[in-house]
């Protein structure tokens, strides 16, 4: 029996590790499509940041050293950060925000090679254009659900000084359990296209320490 450190899941279909064993390692085919989703709090950013080297700082979507081109909302608000300067309230830039992140995800996905992006995976119509810009990709779109409790994405938001207003933050909770129930099967249909999703518990995506991707 390989060491617990070596072994890697190549997921396909729906996989649940909320509550098992953790797995190291998770192995992806290149070119795929990687969506790391999951409430406001969840520790997206983080487990992008741990495992393709990225700071949060970036300007821009990233590419790793191996390829692989990172996307992460968070870019599109540094980069409008930097043009306009720290003075001027998020709020009154946030769309445009939003709609450069969302150009960003398009040209990445409508490309060639492997893409991971950031997502909070509670909008609908975003799951549908995530799939459209994808559909010419042979290696597939694969979701990372990281699935944890409400008290536990609260207190990331509080980490990052991130905190969403009670409303929006209501919503995404009750978009999520229709799309991630708390126990068996994911039946939204979005995701019924995806090639897999992987739903993780806090304990299992801290025990993640690497994603690669192979031909």
């Amino acid at each position: 029996m390989a060491p617990l450190t070596e072994i890697e899941l190549r997921p396909y279909g729906q996989t649940d590790l909320r509550g098992s064993v953790a797995v190291p390692g998770l192995r992806y085919p290149a070119g795929a499509v990687v969506v790391i989703a999951g409430i406001p709090g969840a520790g997206k950013s983080t487990m992008m940041h741990a495992l393709f080297g990225t700071t949060g700082a970036e300007p821009g979507p990233a590419i790793t050293t191996g390829g692989v081109r990172v996307v992460d909302s968070e870019q599109a608000r540094n980069w409008w950060r930097q043009l306009l300067g720290t003075r001027l309230p998020y709020w009154l830039y946030r769309p445009l925000v939003h709609l450069t992140a969302l150009l960003w995800a398009r040209s990445a996905l409508r490309g060639d090679g492997t893409v991971v992006v950031h997502d909070c995976g509670t909008r609908r119509w975003w799951r549908a254009l995530i799939a459209r810009w994808s559909y010419r990709r042979p290696a597939g779109v694969h979701y990372v659900l990281l699935d944890v409790p409400v008290d536990v994405a609260l207190d990331g938001q509080q980490a990052r000084n991130r905190r969403v207003r009670r409303r929006a933050f209501g919503r995404h909770l009750r978009a999520w359990r229709e799309m991630v129930p708390a126990s068996g099967e994911l039946t939204d249909p979005d995701l019924a296209h995806a090639t897999s999703c992987l739903v993780l518990d806090r304990a299992a995506a801290s025990a993640i320490d690497r994603i690669t991707f192979t031909a």
